[in-house]
């Protein structure tokens, strides 16, 4: 997972913001309170703990699909809301960034951290409607033995390269505050531990700390033909205090779903916390589902107990400061804006003059807390 959207050039396209992704659309009207009977989530990675608040939404009897890569059922009882009857949850998508997949009608909402809303907030207005996780276990890694890194300005003077996949707002950040150099930039990670294996991880390289620290420790015989320890920052532990994978829609498909999202976001949020104190048969149920997949990726009871103690002791899972687990703190957005603003003037990237619109706690007022 990784900013895990292995990412196409954005297409910024004039023309009209998609209508209804799926459904019979009777909530195509603002205002409606109905919602389509299909809603299509697109996710930012292969299934994974990250994603249990979503796949609860369907829970473990819904059916993968090989084909589409994709996971879908009805509704379960609990997180019912008027006229939705089936989620579709889409996994990665190697063509386009999930800001463009929005654009073109592939989803009704897509995860997309709060950093990358703001960088392409010109290209595509957005508004984040809910959060997933409350920090983000984005991390760079490394191998301690051949990398002395005790302070993240240690990452550049270190000089290997840094891989990870393209257009990612925290990479900009991290260019932009020296912690990596321009000849570090090395935008070809595609998810795979290949190339970390072929060369026994003589890199920096991109992950998710709740998934790959336990994977290259305990299952990758990356080093020397065998697990090895490795270490690692998350971008919170670089400055970059990021909201992952928000629950966002183009903020022309959030007016027509206004009425929707009122009803439909705290149940969301009530199934991240169902799954937060239950996380088991979601937890299962994607290892199946990524079997059913049949691609590179996997997990295992081992990966997810590791990954879920991180979760929850690390501060990713935590509730707003509103005691709702769904809102953004203004604060924490403001100073990711503030940070990222001036990095785009420089790069004479135009993006939205402020945080107004690209957010909004109004679906969140009766969203419940852990």
């Amino acid at each position: 997972m990784k900013t895990r959207q292995p990412l196409a050039v954005l297409s910024v396209l004039s023309i009209g913001l998609p209508a209804a992704c799926g459904g019979d659309d009777d909530a195509e009207s603002s205002g409606d309170t109905n919602c389509p009977s299909e809603l299509v989530i697109q996710t930012d990675w292969f299934p994974e703990l990250e994603h249990g608040g979503t796949y609860q939404l369907i829970g473990p009897d819904g059916t993968a699909d090989k084909t589409t890569v994709s996971y879908s059922g009805p509704v379960q009882d609990a997180y019912k809301v008027p006229g939705l009857e089936t989620v579709t949850i889409k996994t990665v998508n190697f063509d386009k960034k999930n800001s463009s997949t929005l654009l073109d009608g592939d989803a009704d909402m897509a995860y997309i951290g709060m950093g990358d809303i703001i960088a392409d907030s010109t290209a595509i207005p957005m508004v984040a409607v809910a959060k997933t996780l409350h920090k983000d276990p984005q991390m760079i890694m490394w191998d301690p033995a051949q990398h002395d890194i005790s302070q993240p300005a240690d990452i550049a003077a270190d000089g290997a390269k840094v891989r990870h996949f393209p257009n990612a707002a925290y990479i900009d950040y991290m260019l932009a505050e020296g912690i990596m150099t321009p000849d570090q930039d090395d935008p070809n990670y595609n998810g795979s531990d290949s190339e970390f294996v072929a060369l026994n991880g003589d890199f920096f390289q991109q992950g998710f700390a709740t998934n790959e620290i336990y994977k290259y420790e305990n299952d990758i015989a990356w080093k020397d033909g065998a697990p090895a320890p490795v270490d690692f920052y998350t971008v919170g532990d670089l400055g970059y205090d990021n909201y992952p994978a928000s629950i966002t829609l183009t903020q022309t498909r959030a007016a027509e779903l206004d009425g929707c999202l009122k009803q439909l976001v705290p149940k969301m949020q009530q199934a991240w916390i169902d799954f937060l104190n239950d996380p088991e048969p979601i937890m299962n149920r994607m290892i199946d589902i990524n079997i059913e997949h049949d691609g590179f990726w996997g997990l295992s009871p081992e990966i997810n107990a590791a990954g879920f103690e991180l979760l929850t002791s690390g501060g990713f899972v935590e509730n707003s400061a509103d005691g709702s687990y769904c809102s953004f703190e203004d604060d924490r957005v403001q100073e990711l804006f503030d940070i990222l603003e001036p990095i785009y003037e420089g790069q004479g990237t135009e993006i939205a003059d402020s945080v107004d619109g690209l957010y909004t706690n109004e679906y969140c007022a009766d969203a419940p807390g852990r």
